[in-house]
């Protein structure tokens, strides 16, 4: 009896499946396609995407040693190329590489859109795109007024940025240039203040608190209260005269 009920039952399950394959079988081959079908996309993209990492990082090697001895103008606009060609880092280096070359072949506003170009390069590394942004800030900080400069240091102006001193240098020599001595102070005192500073960045900002230190408005000074005067020690009180004897 027990096998017959088991038998029922399995033949009830049968049923159910069956009919629940009818109905949704469509659905879960789909489905296991569909996932297959991901998963060879996303596999087939990181190999493609390997595979231009490892021609570009090949195709850059070969161009710095061929721009090894080249003119610098020559060599900016060949990494100019290579930069408008590729993608990833490989652009973001090519930039930086652009734009040496421009100074080097004395095209200042050539270099400075390299600089931007490099430093607005979502794909690139933040720590790249600060360093990007620094180089502009230093071509630009003879010219460019204080709040301007602010305005372009503001994304490295941040205490988790690691190019955060810089953006202080920069911002205090902007202020240098339009007098404004106490925020050239300011920023000064903040950058002595981190320890991760370079020592050379710490020793350019102590100069820069010595220009300022002549024209900050001398704090008056502080005078203690006069303590009182201490009363000297009084020498021993000559005993008092005894009285006069009665004759």
């Amino acid at each position: 009896m027990t096998d017959l009920f088991r038998e029922v039952e399995e033949d009830l399950r049968r049923e159910q499946f069956s009919k629940l394959w009818e109905k949704y079988g469509l659905y879960v081959i789909g489905l296991a396609v569909a996932i297959v079908l991901v998963v060879a996309a996303i596999v087939g993209w990181r190999a493609w995407t390997h595979s231009r990492a490892v021609e570009a990082s090949a195709r850059y090697e070969a161009l710095v040693a061929e721009m090894a001895e080249a003119a610098p103008a020559d060599s900016a606009a060949a990494f100019a190329a290579f930069a408008d060609e590729t993608s990833g880092g490989y652009r973001v280096l090519a930039r930086l590489a652009e734009a040496d070359r421009s100074l080097a072949a004395g095209d200042r506003d050539a270099a400075l859109a390299a600089y931007g170009a490099a430093a607005n390069d979502s794909a690139a590394p933040e720590i790249v795109r600060g360093m990007a942004t620094v180089k502009a800030g230093l071509l630009l900080v003879d010219t460019l007024s204080h709040d301007d400069m602010r305005a372009r240091v503001a994304p490295i102006n941040r205490e988790t940025s690691p190019w955060r001193s810089n953006a202080l240098e920069l911002l205090a020599l902007a202020a240098i240039r339009e007098g404004k001595w106490a925020e050239a102070d300011a920023n000064a005192k903040l950058i002595i203040a981190d320890q991760a500073t370079a020592p050379g960045l710490r020793d350019r900002a102590h100069v820069i608190q010595a220009l300022a230190a002549p024209h900050l408005p001398r704090e008056a000074a502080i005078v203690p209260d006069a303590a009182p005067a201490e009363e000297p020690a009084d020498a021993q009180e000559e005993p008092a005269s005894p009285p006069a004897e009665a004759e």
